[in-house]
């Protein structure tokens, strides 16, 4: 997949000095420009505005990234969470954002960006398949297990009793299908 996101203001709001350069090395690798990064919500609050697209650590030195998180979908900014935490710690509000568990690359978090920056919603599923792949390779390390992942879920996709709810986009309707797959478990999708 290329990984692009040709000017996009990208902030990066991370403690961990070396995580954050070899994120900021991706991103710049993939012609982001790079707001911060900032250890501290009060510095990362300042420059939200500036921003396209953003990567949040949960927890900067004892304090939740939630708020800012908050304020980056009232601003209808996307982002994703990189962080040492399982997605089950995030508050129920944040079910439907990406979380790429460290030690996972930062690569895989460009890539989600790079979905999110073109706001897949156009319903071809040419289009889905690499946000859906590059999801299951934040959830699974595994990149068959992660692919094996992406093919059951499309698989549910075509089997599913209840068709997808009228008026729904199909990437959030994807999306959820694949986390009801990770509630069983990520042994069931190695070969």
């Amino acid at each position: 997949m290329t990984t692009n996101l040709s000017g996009k203001r990208v902030l990066v709001v991370e403690d961990n000095y070396l995580l954050a350069m070899d994120l900021i090395c991706e991103l710049e690798a993939a012609n982001a420009v790079v707001v911060g990064p900032y250890n501290n919500l009060t510095d990362a609050v300042l420059n939200l505005a500036h921003s396209d697209l953003a990567v949040l650590d949960v927890n900067l030195g004892g304090e939740t990234t939630f708020w800012l998180a908050d304020r980056l979908q009232a601003l209808d900014v996307p982002y994703v969470f990189f962080t040492g935490y399982d997605k089950d710690v995030l508050p129920e509000r944040f079910a439907s954002v990406d979380c790429i568990t460290k030690p996972q690359p930062p690569s895989i978090v460009v890539q989600l960006l790079v979905v999110r920056s073109r706001k897949v919603e156009s319903g071809n599923i040419l289009d889905l398949i690499p946000m859906l792949r590059a999801r299951a390779r934040g959830f699974l390390a595994d990149p068959h297990a992660a692919d094996r992942l992406v093919e059951l879920t499309l698989q549910r996709a075509i089997e599913e009793a209840a068709p997808m709810p009228s008026g729904a986009a199909v990437a959030p309707w994807l999306v959820d299908l694949m986390d009801d797959l990770m509630d069983l478990g990520p042994g069931h999708f190695l070969n």
